[in-house]
């Protein structure tokens, strides 16, 4: 880990979505992440030209997860009927933005919608 993030240049880097999981330590509480927590499972990171989505697939809910984009939104259902509204600060781009499912994981990438007054960053 400290040889990637010493390789990594120095403006301002983001990690999004990394997990190491080498095994508990003996005695330590086998903690299974697919349970259930009150914490978010939905992280939010917001880039110069994306809005980066990523969010835990229930592989135990009916149904695929998928995700709808919308201008100021994203509806995101990580499987059965049950559907999160994402409402974002700014506009995207519809047509140009994705997601994608795997190991679990989705990962949605929200393409912000060109300002046409804004200049062009090189």
């Amino acid at each position: 880990m400290e040889k990637i993030l010493g390789e990594m240049p120095l403006q301002d880097p983001k990690i999004i979505g990394f997990t190491i999981i080498s095994g508990s330590p003996e005695g330590a509480p086998y903690l299974d992440p697919s349970e259930e927590s009150e914490e978010s499972d939905v992280e939010v990171v917001e880039g110069d030209d994306c809005i980066y989505i990523t969010a835990v697939a229930d592989a135990r809910a009916g149904g695929a997860p998928y995700v709808t984009f919308q201008e100021d939104s994203v509806t995101l259902c990580v499987g059965g009927d049950e559907e999160t509204v994402i409402d974002l600060d700014c506009e995207i781009d519809v047509l140009h933005s994705s997601y994608n499912v795997q190991h679990g994981v989705i990962d949605a990438v929200c393409r912000k919608k060109d300002i046409p007054d804004e200049v062009a960053r090189s």
